[in-house]
């Protein structure tokens, strides 16, 4: 089968629209609608429905979506192993969610490119459900994940912790006046929204939720207010754009490393945990009550 046919599919399937998955993959409308009626024609089954001029996925669409993500990645990852260069052993695939980018990773990759230069390297960003998945499916060799993964083909070992510490933009503010006013939320994980409800359980709506502390921090710097973010990224800001909450608790994430038991580069991958232990990582001085979850 052609692979470009469950390229084809994805693509419609994001943009929902023939045309316009066309100009995206630089072909005719004629020719990706031949390409799906020859990818149902080898299924059996329509992929999509046209309900009031909306194009809807079919049950077979559906079931197909996650099949057709994995035979691309393993399609990509063994077109890039043979292809590696005479000094290059591997290629070893890393994932996180865009926060853990944010905050650590990309220093991870750029150490790891420099300290073992014989690793071609994949880097993705993931909700943490699609990196377990990708992680079952050998498509993904390493996550970093907030939560350990409960599955007996997957190992996850602590690797640092993220101490998450209460900003704003304004000094000598009470916490009071923080949390009633102005407080960007970020999605750090059901354990932290837990934790969060418990410390402040009449603190007003949030003017911003967001998944990502980037935007979180911009958002701040721009219209002021507050946030929980990670001392790790405020840390060059604080005293001076930013300024730490008297009384508001540290909260400390845990951040964990993930892969298959079974996977091939087990040694290269312990490597790599070296590097993320070796960084250095700035913490909170611990003058304040800290909740570890």
């Amino acid at each position: 089968m052609d692979i470009e046919l469950l390229r084809t599919f994805l693509e419609v399937k994001n943009t929902r629209h023939f045309g316009k998955a066309a100009e995206n993959l630089y072909l005719t409308q004629a020719a990706v609608s031949a390409r799906i009626k020859q990818l149902e024609s080898i299924l059996g089954a329509p992929l999509f429905t046209r309900f009031r001029n909306n194009l809807q996925l079919t049950v077979t669409g559906e079931r197909l979506i996650n099949h057709a993500e994995t035979i691309l990645l393993a399609w990509e990852r063994a077109r890039q192993d043979v292809s590696l260069k005479k000094r290059q052993k591997h290629v070893l695939s890393l994932g996180a969610t865009s926060g853990l980018w944010d905050l650590l990773m990309q220093d991870v990759l750029h150490v790891t490119h420099c300290s073992l230069p014989e690793l071609a390297l994949r880097a993705e960003a993931h909700g943490p459900e699609t990196l377990i998945r990708h992680l079952m499916e050998r498509t993904l060799d390493l996550a970093m994940i907030y939560e350990p993964a409960k599955l007996n083909d997957l190992v996850s070992v602590p690797i640092t912790p993220a101490e998450l510490i209460l900003v704003s933009n304004k000094p000598n503010q009470s916490l009071e006046t923080v949390m009633s006013h102005g407080y960007v939320s970020v999605d750090w994980g059901l354990s932290f929204h837990m934790s969060y409800a418990q410390s402040f359980p009449d603190a007003s709506p949030p003017v911003l939720h967001t998944t990502l502390a980037r935007i979180a921090l911009e958002f701040i710097f721009k219209y002021g207010g507050s946030a929980y973010l990670p001392y790790r990224m405020v840390a060059e800001y604080m005293d001076t754009a930013l300024f730490q909450v008297d009384e508001a608790p540290v909260i400390s994430r845990q951040i964990y490393a993930s892969y298959h038991r079974e996977n091939s580069h087990t040694q290269e991958i312990e490597s790599i945990l070296d590097v993320i232990r070796s960084l250095e990582v700035p913490v909170e001085d611990g003058s304040l009550d800290t909740i570890e979850i």
